[in-house]
């Protein structure tokens, strides 16, 4: 069995611990490297005060074993305290007080109402000398003895130290490096998920059901100096609350899922200046804090100034700053490609949609039924989508080995028709246009194709638009256009800026 550790060992360390040997400094400090107090609030002890003394002296068993500290029996106690050694006199106290809080109940839940009766002296049979360690035999055993008539004779004066005989278990070693897994928790948590944490509602048998991993949850093993690591609210709902395509929800979002009906959902941070405005910097720092329990629907009722504010005002409509130039209706498709902003916060799809005919966000069926639209939402798209390779890989594949000519590309581009070409304002369509006219000597007076000149063309294959150089690349233009053929024939006209002054007039 391997258990992991938030971290790999430090030099010097041991890499491999042995959980199920008896409990040493070794297999202790990987977990608890400073000992303390204990938590049980029944005794009243502290690691740090009897480190002098070996660990096993108490532990005679592995410290954690079936789902529950090993809390060491009272003899192991009493090996030392009320002991007196010759002349050094008592080791440690043998005062009630001394290992007990006030309030403790003293009197073991065996010691019944007619304890003084049948039942001790049954309990007696395997010796007195356990009850010597709370009881003064002459006065707590032998005048009762006296006054009831039983004929035992005196009770022994002092109790017998003992050590309790040490278990040994099979070997269970621990990989301090080892990735999260069950067989790492089962030595000590075999009952998985009897464990409790205030308002949580949490079954790890109903997530291994189905298959998930340990490790999806526990980046790092869960125990470790600094107490137990508790997976963050976040991690749940990468899967709670969401729908994966052709799957449907992957699991409920719903708050009484993971919390119990009394749970306080309301962290202590949202005050109520928090909740009306102040929580606008985390928001937009952190959304997807925000989004493990709001929809966009929530705060686009509030942003769009339709509801009252927690302190009682009245809500106004939120416009950021961004907004409000000429410029923004022509950004804004892009930004929400690129993920840049908040737009779910303020607008729905039907808000979308009052400009826009496509859906928004798109459907996940959309790439296959956008088709239908036969070119109607062409300029909808454009709004967005304003590197248009993507479109063009998929809407040329069919034209690749297609002429260049004007019946084959008005089809879908009317502003080709356009004459003369040189006046279209679409610098890429005009490029084409100018060539409708063109022929291939070599090819006895044909037209170009697309795969002419591109490569690959309409399966993903190279580009001619080079940030490097604008809007259009003249490299691939002057392959021709100056050049001369092998028998030293010019290939084509306007060589150098005589082909960039056709359309830019204005640098004359």
């Amino acid at each position: 069995m391997t258990l992991a550790y938030p971290h790999a060992p430090a030099v010097g360390e041991v890499s491999v611990v042995n959980v199920s040997a008896p409990a040493t400094g070794e297999t202790c400090s990987p977990c608890h490297p400073e000992p303390g107090a204990s938590r049980n609030p029944n005794v009243i002890f502290d690691h740090a005060a009897h480190l002098l003394t070996q660990c096993t002296a108490c532990h005679n068993r592995p410290a954690h074993e079936g789902g529950v500290p090993a809390t060491p029996e009272m003899p192991s106690c009493f090996t030392c305290h009320g002991l007196f050694h010759g002349p050094m006199g008592a080791l440690a106290s043998g005062q009630c007080a001394d290992c007990h809080p006030a309030g403790f109940t003293l009197r073991p839940a065996s010691h019944v109402e007619d304890w003084p009766a049948k039942p001790h002296a049954d309990a007696s049979a395997g010796g007195v000398n356990t009850c010597l360690m709370c009881h003064n035999p002459p006065e707590d055993c032998d005048v009762c003895h006296q006054e009831a008539g039983v004929e035992i004779g005196p009770m022994p004066t002092i109790y017998l130290s003992t050590l309790p005989k040490a278990s040994t278990r099979p070997a269970a070693s621990v990989d301090l490096a080892a990735p999260v897994s069950i067989s790492q928790c089962v030595y000590c948590h075999p009952r998985i998920d009897a464990f409790s944490v205030d308002g949580l509602v949490f079954a790890h048998a109903k997530h291994l059901e189905r298959a998930y991993r340990c490790e999806a949850c526990h980046t790092s093993f869960p125990h470790g100096p600094n107490g137990t690591k508790r997976p963050p609210m976040r991690d749940c709902t990468r899967c709670h609350g969401l729908t994966h395509n052709g799957s449907g929800l992957v699991a409920a979002a719903d708050c009484l899922k993971c919390h119990t009906a009394e749970f306080n959902l309301t962290p202590p941070d949202h005050t109520v200046e928090f909740l009306s405005g102040k929580h606008k910097d985390p928001a937009t720092s952190d959304p997807a804090y925000c989004a493990q329990c709001h929809a966009p629907a929530s705060c686009v009722e509030c942003h769009n100034g339709g509801t009252k504010l927690a302190d009682g005002r009245k809500g106004e409509m939120v416009i950021p700053d961004s907004h409000k130039g000429p410029e923004w209706s022509k950004e804004h498709g892009g930004l929400y490609l690129e993920q840049k902003g908040l737009c779910v916060v303020c607008h729905t799809s039907e808000y979308c949609q009052q400009c826009h005919q496509t859906t928004m966000p798109h459907p996940a069926t959309w790439l296959a039924d956008h088709a239908q639209g036969n070119g109607s939402l062409a300029k909808d798209c454009g709004v967005c989508h304003t590197d248009r390779e993507v479109c063009q890989d998929c809407h040329h594949s069919t034209v690749r080995s297609a002429d260049l000519v004007l019946e084959n590309c008005v089809k879908c581009h009317e502003e080709m028709a356009t004459d003369p070409p040189t006046d279209i304002q679409n610098a890429g369509l005009a490029e084409h246009a100018v060539h409708f006219q063109v022929a291939l000597p070599e090819k006895k007076g044909e037209p170009y194709k697309c795969e002419d000149c591109h490569i690959g063309f309409g399966v993903g294959g190279v580009r001619i638009l080079s940030p490097a150089t604008g809007p259009h690349d003249m490299r691939i233009c002057y392959e021709c256009h100056g050049a001369l053929d092998f028998e030293n024939a010019l290939i084509a006209p306007y060589r150098g800026a005589e082909l960039c002054l056709r359309c830019h007039k204005d640098l004359l």
